[in-house]
């Protein structure tokens, strides 16, 4: 069965954390900038949940697709953040919305987390047991960032994102059939994780970067060589906004312009599991990400874990 994306949604806390906000780390906005990509970042505060932010992006998206929530039949929350250890955020983000009594469960899948999430998703669709399920990437990195580690507290920051995946309607053809896939390297655990003593986000930046490079341009040129799919059928490239340096440089390994990359870094930061959909919609309103849209995606994080794949944007251009 052929699946698409029909809807897309993403909210971001109101306060806003600019670059000057890290002077007292002895680091300007300059610095920030060359390293990063960064400008601003969002931050929840104290008295302030994420699963709220996260039924704000699940509503909006619900919208665009134009589908009531009582139509909702599954809820997918993927998070390293949730409000409370347990229960998650899905069964929460469900009732908030008013859909009536959908399963409801969370994926901790890091930054690779929303494709994860969608690929599950997907599956549902696919065999049929279930007609519309929503997708929601939501974190609070703020939540897990050690304020005094200038490495790490200027990249991350909070917001959620979700899409609504159902089955498309008209023909099938192979470039609108989505398709996902993973791998990982728990070697290099050690490189990015959170522990229970601190639980804060501890980064080697440098084993990072050239992994999260090699692993998503790696993946990426492997599901579209295994699927016959060409830079020419591609219509935009949507991957983890970590930073600016990683996109810039999973572009130029692919031999791509720069131009068919989204990068939104800049304004977000990094939202783990929520930056996907966040560039995703981001991309919509600016008129880059249009019905009918081949889109391919790629995601890298802590585990390490890394995803990538494609997927129709709304409706199936061969149709």
């Amino acid at each position: 069965m052929s699946v698409v994306v029909s809807g897309v949604g993403a909210a971001l806390p109101a306060t806003a954390v600019e670059n000057d906000a890290f002077a007292d780390l002895g680091i300007s906005d300059t610095w920030i900038l060359d390293r990063t990509g960064v400008r601003r970042r969002h931050h929840l505060q104290p008295d302030e949940r994420l699963v709220e932010l996260a039924a704000a992006a699940a509503t909006q998206a619900l919208g665009d697709a134009g589908v009531d929530a009582s139509d909702v039949d599954f809820v997918v929350a993927a998070t390293s953040t949730p409000d409370r250890l347990s229960p998650g955020l899905a069964p929460e983000i469900g009732h908030l919305i008013g859909a009536r009594s959908p399963g409801a469960v969370d994926v901790n899948g890091a930054c690779t987390g929303f494709l994860y999430a969608l690929d599950y998703a997907i599956s549902r669709v696919s065999h049929g047991s279930a007609d519309r399920v929503l997708v929601v990437g939501a974190d609070a990195m703020s939540r897990l960032t050690d304020p005094a580690d200038r490495n790490t507290a200027v990249l991350f920051g909070d917001g959620a994102g979700a899409v609504l995946v159902e089955a498309a309607r008209g023909a099938v053809c192979d470039v609108c059939v989505p398709f996902l896939s993973f791998g990982s390297a728990a070697e290099y655990a050690d490189a990015l994780y959170v522990g229970h003593d601190d639980k804060v986000v501890r980064m080697d930046g440098a084993q990072v970067y050239a992994s999260a490079v090699e692993a998503m341009t790696d993946e990426i040129a492997s599901a579209l060589t295994a699927h016959d799919i060409t830079q020419d059928d591609v219509d935009l490239l949507v991957c983890h906004q970590a930073n600016s340096r990683i996109l810039k440089a999973v572009v130029r390994q692919l031999g791509w312009s720069p131009e068919r990359a989204a990068s939104y870094v800049d304004q977000f930061g990094n939202t783990s599991a929520a930056s996907i959909p966040l560039a995703l919609r981001k991309a919509q309103d600016d008129g880059r990400l249009k019905q009918g849209h081949t889109v391919v995606l790629g995601a890298f994080g802590a585990g390490f874990t890394w995803g990538a794949g494609v997927i129709g944007w709304k409706t199936c251009r061969h149709a």
